[in-house]
């Protein structure tokens, strides 16, 4: 018994050096997994804004139809745009592709704002 303890210690020591060593790479292996999901998300939502039309991805914005967008982020741990995706799979309508420029609008106009304007 002693000696698996010994081996699961050995291993996790292994994984503790490895994490550390590859810690810049694992990094952008993640910031690469997150931004193709987002851009899949930003394509089966219409690749445009739903209120102008625009269509540069990097002023795209996931918008949730009802407001609460925030409270449902903070909620979530993991996989947003992965959870948005499934969601519009399901035909749940609860996101639309905003730019900035409409989200803001939008927000002020629906007085989703905290602090006002």
């Amino acid at each position: 018994m002693g000696d698996s303890r010994a081996q699961y210690e050995k291993y996790r020591e292994y994984q503790r050096k490895y994490a550390k060593d590859n810690a810049e790479r694992k990094t952008l292996q993640s910031k690469g997994y997150v931004r193709r999901m987002r851009l899949a998300a930003l394509e089966i939502l219409g690749g445009e804004c739903v209120r102008c039309g625009f269509d540069d991805y990097r002023a795209l914005q996931i918008d949730h139809i009802n407001g609460n967008g925030t409270k449902e982020r903070k909620s979530m741990t993991k996989n947003y745009h992965k959870a948005v995706i499934a969601s519009v799979l399901n035909n749940e309508n609860k996101y639309q592709l905003l730019c900035a420029n409409c989200n803001w609008i939008k927000r002020v106009e629906n007085n989703e704002i905290k602090n006002g304007i």
